[in-house]
């Protein structure tokens, strides 16, 4: 485990809705002594920890000096339809996430911490469904360390950009949430400051090996007293 004062947090995504969360607490966080941003547009600095950079994320191996991290936070993701095409999509959600994860490991980079969708399934018929799987298994065949998969239901949050379908989804989940108990627990929706919280503790602790978070251990890793036991 790295010195926290020599701690590099990598985070792509950050200007969304769950890496937005994650920019603000790892700034925040005496875990980390630095924090890194890439995207394609400039940021806000967060704290006096924060660098960030605009970055070309069609020339990425041109960039590889900028991967140098201990710990890489990847909150990428679009949907088909503010993609424009299902090429675009994958481009965003399996392509660059990958290609970030191999460039962050060959820099030394010894966890990776993705955020990815309930359902996800490499098999799946669902081009969303199908593409999250196959962004989880290339990632986890990288070679890291440490990989933590988060799999968040439906995303509660206030967005820049309007999802209709998500929208409907969280106004119907929001309704129905008391009834989902037991095994229809993970249907309901998750606060992303929440998912963030998670993702941070999580990558405090970086457990070895690959390992899967679904809705449910999200809300418990993001509880008040920090991870479960055991």
């Amino acid at each position: 485990m790295p010195d926290p004062t020599d701690r590099t947090a990598l985070l792509l995504g950050a200007s969304g809705l769950v890496g937005g969360h994650v920019l603000r607490q790892l700034a925040d966080d005496p875990r980390w002594g630095r924090v890194v941003t890439l995207g394609r547009r400039p940021l806000p600095t967060a704290s006096e920890k924060h660098e960030d950079h605009v970055v070309d994320f069609d020339r990425l191996d041109d960039q590889a000096a900028l991967f140098a991290c201990d710990d890489l936070f990847c909150c990428l993701g679009t949907t088909r339809k503010a993609a424009g095409s299902d090429a675009a999509f994958q481009r965003v959600d399996l392509e660059i996430p990958v290609q970030a994860a191999r460039l962050a490991e060959a820099a030394g980079a010894g966890q990776a911490l993705i955020v990815s969708a309930w359902g996800a399934d490499p098999d799946s018929r669902l081009l969303y469904s199908r593409t999250k799987g196959e962004v989880e298994e290339a990632v986890k065949a990288v070679g890291f360390e440490a990989v933590q998969i988060l799999r968040p239901s439906l995303l509660a949050g206030d967005r820049d950009e309007v999802r209709w379908g998500e929208r409907i989804g969280l106004a119907v989940g929001s309704l129905v949430a008391p009834l989902l108990r037991g095994p229809l627990s993970p249907l309901r929706p998750v606060e992303a400051e929440r998912v963030a919280r998670a993702m941070v503790e999580v990558a405090a602790v970086r457990p070895a090996g690959p390992h899967v978070y679904g809705p449910d251990a999200l809300r418990r890793w993001s509880a008040p007293g920090g991870p479960p036991a055991g």
